[in-house]
């Protein structure tokens, strides 16, 4: 609160107010009864999808999330593939032997040392 009016504050404080009127609660229902009754509710048609079965909805929901599914994985596994082409035909075979082959040597002999077998 902004302290440097505090005259201001207290006039708005005190200021006149008038009580809410009171309200006539039955002369309220009766008018809206009379408007219920000189204008009743209408059903709606059904439109396009009304004689569709509600199950039939969620069956093809279900559908959809399936072919979603499929589309997906087809498309990881496609990805994969091309991941895959392109790393081996980045990668010569003379490199590949130099840079992993030892690697796999030198575990295979240090498995085969180990005395405590």
């Amino acid at each position: 609160m902004n302290m440097k009016n505090q005259e201001l504050w207290d006039q708005l404080r005190t200021a006149y107010r008038p009580d809410a009127p009171a309200l006539d609660v039955g002369a309220i229902m009766d008018a809206v009864r009379r408007e219920a009754a000189a204008h009743p509710l209408r059903r709606v048609a059904p439109g396009l999808a009304g004689p569709i079965p509600a199950w039939a909805c969620t069956a093809a929901a279900l559908l959809a999330v399936f072919a979603t599914g499929v589309v997906v994985g087809r498309s990881v596994t496609i990805a994969d593939q091309h991941i895959s082409t392109a790393w081996t035909k980045s990668v010569q075979p003379e490199e590949f032997a130099q840079s992993f082959l030892p690697f796999e040597a030198a575990d295979a002999n240090a498995a085969d040392d180990d005395s405590s077998l």
